[in-house]
């Protein structure tokens, strides 16, 4: 193996190993509990699917009224059955009785994985939008009185409440967060706090945590049924919304779906061909393959970003090459979400000796000691975000107008 495979191999490496904290996985994978391996409930099986999918990638609770249930079956690229437990089928049957949806008993559960090409096409041509992987991550205060107590809920309780949020808000796509409500948290705020929505204790308490949005809801049994106020902070905007109903779990998911549409309206980016873009993002302190690494996988991840690669390296200075879809509006604002990169607001310093463009692939003689060199494509660890567009370096880029530059630096 020569020394630039093998370079792109550790690189490829790290890319793969170096996910971030609020990175979805397995976007376009669902099961669902069936009955049989007939082909005709497998083809319900896959609407079902299709529906659940659509809505976590597109970020909308549109998704299931704008899309065509009629090809789930053609955007299928893999799946599978797995027997289900007596203790999973049990589990299954308790959650349809406790919501009044008696069902049959499954055997199976059917695992798939829809195309995610596909996917994005259907929703292209629907008018949804696409939401990409990096997504904020949302602390829950909730306060519940039940009728017979008070509390708060924590990372640490075993509650059906806190179950049904946690499942809904998996289904949806949206990354939560628990707090502690420890020693700490109790010193800055108390259940009254957050049943008056007293947000200053609030945002003090929430500091901690390093959420993007909180989510605070006051959860009240009374006359017979559910009542839960919901308040969404992000961005410090404030978005309020109220829900009855007779069923818990009904009302906890609804407050999850209004959340999460929220949120995703703020970060999810149409397809606009007319709004479609080149941009250069120069990236300073690059000081080592796992930072190189990091910066290119999370800029290939995001939603906007079509394809991306190296152009050119400077010394710990690398500028990206990014095709977008949609502009240079969406992917600050979508940038300035994360933790990985911040504005370089600093001099801009003149270019080492060392230079190498995309294409090239110096000697290790000629390198520098700065841990950092130019791969042709890099692409995403799932394959999905970006594709890879390598260059020959015999071939020449025919010259046209230098797209618009954004400097950034990695976090340290």
């Amino acid at each position: 193996m020569n020394c630039k495979s093998l370079f792109l191999s550790i690189i490829l490496l790290f890319i793969a190993s170096h996910a971030q904290a609020s990175s979805i996985k397995r976007m376009y994978e669902v099961s669902q509990p069936v009955v049989s391996q007939d082909k005709q409930i497998r083809n319900a099986a896959f609407e079902q699917g299709l529906i659940e999918v659509a809505m976590r990638v597109s970020g909308s609770s549109r998704a299931p009224a704008e899309i065509d249930l009629m090809v789930a079956s053609q955007m299928i690229s893999q799946y599978r059955y797995f027997i289900m437990s007596e203790k999973e089928i049990n589990a299954y049957m308790k959650q349809s009785a406790s919501q009044g949806t008696p069902l049959e008993k499954p055997r199976y559960r059917l695992w798939m994985k829809f195309d995610d090409a596909k996917v994005k096409q259907q929703l292209g041509n629907n008018g949804l939008p696409i939401w990409g992987y990096q997504r904020p991550n949302v602390l829950i205060w909730l306060a519940v009185k039940d009728g017979k107590n008070r509390y708060l809920l924590k990372k640490s309780d075993q509650s059906q409440i806190k179950d049904t949020v946690e499942k809904e808000a998996h289904r949806r796509g949206l990354p939560i967060i628990w707090p502690e409500y420890d020693t700490l948290d109790r010193q800055q705020l108390s259940f009254i706090d957050v049943w008056g929505e007293f947000w200053e204790p609030l945002k003090q308490a929430s500091q901690r945590y390093k959420a993007d949005a909180v989510l605070l809801g006051k959860m009240n049994w009374a006359n017979g049924s559910w009542q839960v106020n919901w308040s969404l902070l992000m961005e410090d905007r404030i978005e309020s919304w109220k829900l009855s109903a007779l069923d818990m779990g009904m009302i906890t998911s609804s407050g999850i779906d209004v959340a999460t549409d929220h949120v995703s309206s703020r970060f999810a980016v149409y397809a606009n061909s007319a709004n479609d873009g080149e941009l250069l993002v120069r990236v300073s302190d690059l000081y080592s393959v796992k930072n190189f690494a990091t910066v290119s996988h999370y800029l290939a991840s995001l939603a906007p970003v079509k394809s991306v690669y190296a152009s050119e390296v400077k010394g710990a200075q690398v500028d990206f090459y990014l095709e977008l879809s949609g502009d240079e509006k969406d992917l600050k604002r979508i940038i300035a979400l994360g933790k990985i990169l911040q504005p370089d607001t600093r001099a801009e310093e003149e270019p080492s000796e060392y230079v190498v463009r995309q294409g090239q692939m110096p000697m290790d003689s000629e390198k520098p000691d700065t841990g950092v060199t130019a791969v042709q494509g890099i692409q995403s660890d799932n394959g999905q975000s970006a594709k890879q567009e390598p260059l020959s370096p015999e071939v020449q880029r025919p010259q046209k107008p230098q797209p618009n530059m954004l400097r950034y630096r990695i976090n340290s």
